[in-house]
């Protein structure tokens, strides 16, 4: 197993490392980008830990590579090892994400594979999924073969949702106007602290039940310009993106499949939460079944 540190460069100036994962002497069958969720950073696909090293057996990233995949595993600016910018200090939008961030990913992940961008394959969890559909409807990066969306939703609260919902949020904007910043390692809630303009707007969401850039842009409706087939799956124990709002999200995607909900219930080992679904062993048999798909999807 051979690993790689690519870096991307933004349009702004802003350096982006990338995890690369692969078997160099086996067929490649496919070349997949991973982007993570909010609050923390890539290392929870595994991409950097000795496959096996642990006990635990083989991570995502390095079921993904065995299948016969280029993995490639991106911290989104201000996360991981993309710092600085370093939230506090520095400031970034959700915008600079879906316009600066991903587009310059998506490039060097294709320049490193010698691919082009339409042969990838997009697995967007939480955050990554909201920034890569966002990208795909307004233009930002070419449609890739396929786009996985584990756990992949925007609360669209309203003034009459779930006093626990429009708490949570509260509190978050709340702390981020206190601190400048969020203040998410000192809580210990996660490994990546957030950037005030981002939280605003990630809030503002919610209380406007519309999710729009500082523009204006309405990405809500420009799903449906998407053309990209969509594999969303959620999690049984996720509260931060139960089934419902998972399945009204992808309802807005014209050529997404059918949600799969991981659980018990299903067959499942477990009923995973937000982060489980990448991290758990127990898990292994949902990654073969999700490097099946990924391999066998055409261009």
């Amino acid at each position: 197993m051979q690993r790689d540190e690519l870096v991307a460069r933004t349009a702004d100036g802003v350096t982006l490392r990338i995890d690369r994962l692969r078997e160099p002497n086996r067929e490649r069958r496919a070349v997949v980008v991973c982007l993570h969720a909010m609050m923390t950073d890539g290392r929870y696909f595994g991409a950097r830990r000795d496959i096996g090293a642990d006990g635990r057996g083989p991570s995502f990233a390095g079921v993904l590579a065995r299948a016969g995949c280029d993995v490639l595993v991106a911290d989104f600016r201000g996360h991981g090892r993309s710092t600085p910018p370093r939230a506090g200090a520095d400031d970034w939008s959700f915008d600079d994400l879906v316009e600066l961030d991903l587009p310059a990913i998506v490039a060097a992940a294709a320049e490193a594979s010698r691919c082009a961008p339409g042969e990838l394959v997009l697995i967007g969890h939480s955050l990554g999924g909201l920034v890569a559909t966002a990208a795909l409807g307004t233009g930002r990066i070419p449609s890739p073969r396929l786009l996985l969306l584990p756990a992949t939703a925007v609360w669209l609260l309203g003034p009459h949702a779930p006093l626990d919902r429009r708490l949570v949020m509260l509190a978050y904007r709340g702390l981020t106007a206190l601190f400048g910043k969020a203040p998410i390692r000192a809580l210990r809630v996660g490994t990546a602290d957030e950037a005030a303009t981002y939280v605003r707007q990630l809030t503002g969401w919610a209380r406007a039940a519309r999710w729009t850039s500082l523009g204006g842009i309405d990405y809500l409706a420009k799903l449906a310009t998407i053309e990209t087939p969509v594999l969303p799956f959620v999690g049984a124990g996720d509260w931060m993106c139960r089934e419902r709002d998972a399945r009204g999200f992808a309802r807005h995607l014209p050529n997404a499949a059918p949600l799969r909900v991981i659980s018990r219930r299903a067959g499942d080992a477990l009923d995973p939460d937000h982060f489980q679904l990448f991290t758990r062993p127990e898990l292994r048999p949902l990654w073969d079944e999700l490097a099946s798909a990924i391999t066998s999807a055409r261009a």
